[in-house]
This record gives C-alpha cells, sequence and structure tokens, in this order.
C-alpha cells in the first residue's frame, strides 16, 4: 500500500506479438482470453471470424477452424512457463468463450437461435484434437463462462439473453446468473431480478461472485446454501472483478467511462470498506491497464494492446 492508493508491480510482461507470432496466429483471430479453474491461460483463435450482423449481432454460426493456446505461467513472476498450440479443426458455432475442463475443452457461443423448439446447441465439450465429446444448449445471451469442477459451468447472461431474442419466448437466462452441470442438468439459478450480468467471478472457495445490473449490486452466492450476500461497491457500470486469494479484497474497475480506473475494496461482514484507489506499475513506471480475464485471484491485463501482464492478487 502506498499512501492512500494500493500499488500492484508486475516483474515482467509477455509480448502477445512474439507469442502469436511463435504459433503463426494472428490478431485478426483473436476471440478471447479466459483463465481456467487449473490457473493456466487459454487464448481462443477463430481462423475466420464471422463479421456481425448489421454490424451489431454476433452470429450463432462460424463454421471455421479454431485454435487454443494454452500458456502454463508464474503468477508471482508473470513469466511463461509452458506454451502449447490445440488445433480444434473445423467446428460449428461461433465460439466466444474457452474453459479447460476434465479431459477437454468446454467452448461456448455467446448467441443461440431457439429454432423453433429445435434450439442450438451452443456449447461444445472437446478433446484436445476437436473431436466432439458432448453438445449442450446453454441458452442465448451469454456474458460470462467459468467452469469450476466442484459447482459446474457458471453462465452469467446479457439484456438479450434475459428477456428474449433469436427467437426465444422463454429464455434459459431468465435468471440472469444460472449454473449447469456437465451434461447439461440445471443446478443453480440467481434469485433477484437481472437485467445483465456485468461482471462475475468463482472464488478458490467455490463461492460465485457477480455483479449486475440495473441494480449494481455485487453478489456473493453459494450453490450449496440459500441466500446471498448482497454487498454495495458504490459504482455504476463496472466490467471487472478480481477476488483476492484470502476473498478479504475486491478488485473492480470504477464503471462507465472510467474501466481502466481501479479500486480495491475489504470485505467486511455483509459491507465493503471505502474504497482504495489501485495503481499499476512495470520497472517503476506507471501502467494504464485493461483486464482481459480474472478467476479467483488470478488476472491478466493487457497495455497498448500487446503486453500482457499476469498477476495472483
Amino acid at each position: 500500500m502506498e499512501g492512500n492508493t494500493r500499488l500492484i508491480e508486475f516483474n515482467n510482461y509477455i509480448d502477445l506479438a512474439e507469442l502469436f507470432k511463435r504459433h503463426n496466429r494472428g490478431f485478426n483471430e483473436y476471440v478471447t482470453m479466459q483463465i481456467g479453474y487449473d490457473e493456466k491461460i487459454y487464448i481462443l483463435f477463430n481462423e475466420q471470424i464471422p463479421e456481425r450482423i448489421n454490424g451489431m449481432f454476433v452470429p450463432t454460426e462460424s463454421n471455421s477452424r479454431y485454435y487454443v493456446l494454452e500458456l502454463e505461467v508464474d503468477w508471482y513472476e508473470g513469466s511463461v512457463i509452458n506454451e502449447k498450440l490445440y488445433d480444434l479443426g473445423n467446428q460449428k458455432m461461433n465460439y466466444s468463450f474457452v474453459q479447460p475442463i476434465e479431459g477437454g475443452l468446454l467452448l461456448v457461443a455467446a448467441r443461440c437461435s431457439f429454432n423453433k423448439g429445435n434450439p442450438d446447441k451452443n456449447a461444445t465439450i472437446v478433446d484436445f484434437s476437436g473431436n466432439i465429446v458432448d453438445e449442450l444448449c446453454l441458452g442465448d445471451g451469454i456474458s460470462q463462462c467459468l467452469y469450476h469442477p466442484e459447482i459446474g459451468i457458471v453462465i452469467g447472461y446479457f439484456d438479450e439473453g434475459v428477456f428474449g431474442n433469436y427467437g426465444w419466448t422463454e429464455p434459459l437466462g431468465t435468471y440472469g446468473v444460472r449454473v449447469w452441470g456437465r451434461d447439461g442438468q440445471d443446478v443453480w439459478k440467481a434469485d433477484r431480478p437481472i437485467f445483465d450480468c456485468y461482471a462475475m467471478n468463482v472464488s478458490a472457495a467455490g463461492d460465485i461472485w457477480y455483479y449486475y445490473y440495473d441494480e449494481f449490486k455485487l453478489i456473493k452466492a453459494n450453490i450449496n446454501k440459500p441466500s446471498e450476500v448482497e454487498f454495495d461497491p458504490g459504482t455504476k457500470g463496472s466490467y471487472s472483478l478480481i477476488i483476492s486469494e484470502d476473498t478479504v479484497t475486491i478488485i473492480t474497475d470504477k464503471g462507465y467511462d472510467a474501466n481502466e480506473d481501479y479500486i480495491a475494496e475489504s470485505v467486511q461482514g455483509d459491507k465493503l470498506s471505502e474504497p482504495v484507489p489501485v495503481s499499476f506499475a512495470y520497472k517503476g513506471e506507471h501502467c494504464v491497464l485493461g483486464l482481459l480475464a480474472s478467476y479467483g485471484s488470478k488476472a491478466a491485463f493487457v497495455e497498448g494492446g500487446t503486453r500482457l501482464f499476469v498477476r495472483k492478487i
């Protein structure tokens, strides 16, 4: 802590341009970066990312070749220990999320058409060669996706998944946040009016944390307990959520028009402390970072589009 600011310093950064070049992948193929329960980073590439419909809506299908780059990293030193590229071959859906799952990878598409009662199966479990192990329907309008082996597939939905589009009159995402089993069974639903799940995380203890519109409340939920703990972080429009390893500190961005400014708040029972600004530095120089991915206390930030900083908080 430096004065009234929490300072987070990095020892190294990963050059994404060099990393992608080593594996013959381009930034034009980059879809997303996520962190798994196994503490590895997974980068999803699509050889031909489809154009948005009317420049806005993500199409449900892609029918193109996918790759996943797996990174084992030192979360304290910020360096790569091992890297491996998986060629998943051609896949039908337009996937937006990738998570490790026992024996392979979970790929999830954000959009899903109802097709008059024959909905798209927008979640696919594949082995590391791209062979399909299982296909599931998790509903339309997915904004967040994390997998935890002791919980299941944790999904957050945005407004069109909550209220219905792409043919859905009774959307699977009505509850805003849901947990699905590996076989697609209904495990848990949030019990409050959620219009849009803006941010989500899963702690090492197995608690689900989510922040939602339009009440802008932060919720700590456990699928084995009937009640949820509600916090008021005092921000509107945050999209970042990091839970410290001891679950005592929450780091979020400051919300609309300030998503690259961060604050830290301490958990004190069912209250949060006054926010403290968070500052990042690399070799003594201030960094302006955007959060690419978080899972529990592990976070991956980017500066200037190519410098990747990773850290366990």
